[in-house]
């Protein structure tokens, strides 16, 4: 799979323009993971080869600084957006492209914030990644204010050789600021492709004040929750003995394999306790899907 196939973010932004009556950002960014063919340069030859990141901007959307904490590879890439908010009639665009034999972390500095909006004027995020070699796509959490009008696509195109860790996790309102989600939207797609076929979409719509947040078929009271997805490369499969392990290291997390490669986790809990129980995951996650023992980002701790 070319890395560019799937992806057509020229013609989306040409199409997401915005009215002249209405001042907003539209912002796109393009990075590119890839082997490096300088090769062991980084940390010697005892380590494997090392990643290197291209990247590319437009508008109020970048990469910080490309960082080695862990040797050659992974590379980790913290995404900032200067804005510091996703305001009515933003559009951001983020396309991850994993070469073969490259290996990413993407995370971001703080939590991404969507502010109230009137409701015809909603923003959008959407993420393309096509997957050939491996990534952990970390970001911070999403906080959905009252009042926002949201759009968020999340899609995957993995090949044979993908692997990935992921996570989403939202939180709706300012509780400790005495807000609820009282009023606005929520709509988000979240689709995986495995070797040209849906092996996992899932589609939310929450409205502010949604019987959603109360039911016991819903989110029982709760007004965060995350999801998290790990898949596996080529013939690797998900056995019953790291299910068990897993289950028993998470017990907060319901987790449901939904394709031989791809493991998906589901956490209702309050807006402390989702980081703690998302990392504990990954940690456990790590070494069966990439290899490595969890090594945390460094802003995670500031």
């Amino acid at each position: 799979m070319h890395p560019d196939e799937h992806v057509p973010f020229q013609q989306d932004i040409a199409e997401a323009q915005p009215g002249p009556s209405h001042a907003s950002w539209t912002a796109r960014l393009d990075l590119r993971f890839e082997r490096d063919p300088r090769g062991l340069e980084y940390t010697g030859a005892s380590s494997p080869p090392a990643t290197r990141l291209v990247h590319r901007h437009e508008g109020p959307l970048r990469i910080q600084k490309a960082l080695y904490p862990e040797g050659g590879s992974p590379c980790h890439a913290v995404i900032v957006h200067p804005p510091g908010g996703i305001a009515a009639g933003d559009r951001l665009d983020i396309h991850i492209a994993c070469r073969e034999g490259s290996h990413g972390l993407v995370t971001t500095p703080s939590a991404a914030k969507w502010y109230g909006s009137a409701p015809d004027h909603s923003a959008s995020q959407s993420l393309r990644v096509v997957l050939e070699g491996a990534l952990e796509w970390l970001p911070q959490e999403t906080i959905v204010f009252n009042r926002a009008e949201v759009r968020s696509d999340i899609v995957v195109h993995a090949g044979a050789q993908g692997r990935m860790i992921g996570w989403d996790h939202l939180i709706f309102g300012r509780r400790a600021s005495g807000e609820s989600f009282a009023q606005g939207g929520f709509r988000q797609s979240l689709r995986i492709e495995i070797d040209g076929r849906i092996a996992w979409h899932d589609r939310l719509v929450l409205q502010g004040s949604d019987p959603l947040f109360e039911s016991p078929i819903g989110l029982r009271g709760h007004h965060a929750f995350a999801t998290t997805w790990a898949l596996l490369p080529g013939a690797a499969r998900w056995s019953e003995p790291i299910l068990e392990a897993l289950r028993a290291d998470s017990p907060g997390i319901a987790w449901t394999v939904l394709h031989d490669r791809l493991l998906v986790g589901r956490i209702l809990a309050s807006p402390l306790e989702l980081k703690p129980l998302m990392v504990r995951a990954w940690s456990f996650l790590r070494p069966h899907v990439v290899g490595k023992p969890a090594v945390a980002p460094r802003l995670w701790a500031t």
